[in-house]
């Protein structure tokens, strides 16, 4: 089946009017000028869709966790889908409504994200499949993340089912999205995940790194900086240093989390925080977060970081510690949460998102826990808040690219 967006379908309806032209059976040759005559035949009836599949788009995608500032500004890898049912009050588009959303179901996608827990290689329909483990649903292929010097390796399972509300005509969504994240400690901070050799998108290729190195493998995500990735290659089991329960709870309004909960260490102990057990408001030499008009903070008053401009993992003093043809360059940390002069918490910590039919930008802002590393930790700043910005394009088909 040909994928096609609700745009291209309504952009149909409004296309299919009949012209047709009336005049003399003569010819003209009296010198009449024909009349133009129009006759409109009603646009044809979209069913309301039964399905839809979300697929995050890296470009343009940020993930700030944490309250240091230096996990900040990560991209996710392209590709990661998620496959859900509709259900919707009316029949035809125009009149659908607010559509049920449930699942995860069978991806309608190339990637079959049905996989057992502890052996992402191997696909699933029950945990039957999986001795030992458990048949869950991944959105999307391993994340790897890097900066400070402490590189990571994010895995992303859906936990329970997933509830949610869509409007076809509107475009706009939010769900209840319950996930956990596997955080693995990375191979090298130029290389945080496994990845699979393959050149593109869902070509195949072998393993470089983990429990699977050597092995064959399909590109299930791609990552700019950091190579392709692939369910055939998991993070090794032995570098998972925990299993954080994150609310997700995607939507393309807004989402916020409240300085309900105190500080408790760093001077700051009582002061309002987002974050149970967060020690500290940011990680703002003086505490202090300036904040746009779209919620995201910086710390003018410093710390400024030392890195290279193309690769922005690597630290350094001057440009001969970049690869070829990068250069060093400072950047000044940024912060999550506006803080007033004296570093206290003043607002909630808000992302929102934007509605569309063919792509739209998804938002949540939720809080991290610990892990049992020291240094991730350290270097993320846990347990802290985080937020993240995620452009995803929709497709209503039953098979979707």
């Amino acid at each position: 089946m040909v994928r096609m967006t609700y745009r291209a379908l309504i952009l149909t309806a409004l296309c299919c009017v009949a012209f047709s032209c009336g005049g003399d059976d003569n010819d003209n040759h009296g010198g009449a000028t024909p009349t133009p005559t129009v006759t409109a035949t009603a646009p044809p009836q979209i069913p309301c869709p039964t399905k839809l599949t979300y697929t995050a788009i890296a470009e343009g995608s940020d993930l700030d966790a944490g309250t240091t500032g230096i996990y900040f500004d990560q991209q996710v890898v392209d590709s990661g889908s998620l496959s859900f049912d509709l259900s919707c009050p009316g029949s035809f588009l125009g009149t659908c409504g607010a559509c049920a959303l449930s699942g995860p179901i069978k991806s309608t996608t190339v990637v079959d994200n049905h996989r057992c827990q502890n052996a992402s290689e191997q696909v699933c329909t029950s945990d039957a499949d999986c001795p030992g483990s458990a048949c869950v649903f991944f959105f999307g292929a391993p994340v790897p993340i890097s900066e400070g010097g402490v590189p990571v390796c994010v895995t992303n399972r859906v936990n329970g089912a997933v509830t949610g509300t869509v409007s076809p005509e509107g475009g706009s969504g939010a769900s209840n999205f319950n996930t956990v994240w596997g955080i693995h400690t990375g191979i090298d901070v130029a290389q945080p995940c496994p990845t699979c050799s393959g050149s593109d998108f869902n070509t195949t290729g072998t393993c470089s790194g983990g429990d699977r190195d050597g092995a064959a493998c399909t590109v299930h995500g791609t990552s700019a900086l950091f190579g392709n990735t692939s369910f055939d290659c998991p993070p090794s089991s032995t570098a998972n240093v925990g299993d954080l329960d994150i609310p997700l709870n995607l939507t393309t309004g807004t989402r916020s989390v409240e300085p309900t909960e105190t500080c408790v260490g760093g001077g700051f102990a009582g002061k309002p925080c987002y974050c149970a057990g967060q020690r500290v408001p940011n990680g703002c030499n003086d505490g202090v977060c300036t904040v746009d008009a779209g919620g995201e903070g910086v710390c003018n008053g410093g710390p400024s970081d030392s890195v290279c401009a193309m690769h922005p993992f690597i630290s350094c003093l001057g440009s001969s510690d970049c690869p070829s043809g990068d250069s060093c360059t400072s950047k000044v940390r940024k912060c999550a949460g506006a803080t007033d002069a004296t570093g206290t918490i003043i607002a909630p910590l808000s992302r929102s998102g934007t509605p569309g039919r063919a792509t739209q930008v998804q938002v949540a802002a939720f809080c991290l826990g610990e892990t049992r590393s020291t240094a991730v930790n350290a270097a993320a700043g846990l347990p802290g808040p985080a937020t993240l910005h995620l452009p995803t394009s929709v497709c209503v088909a039953n098979v979707c690219p």
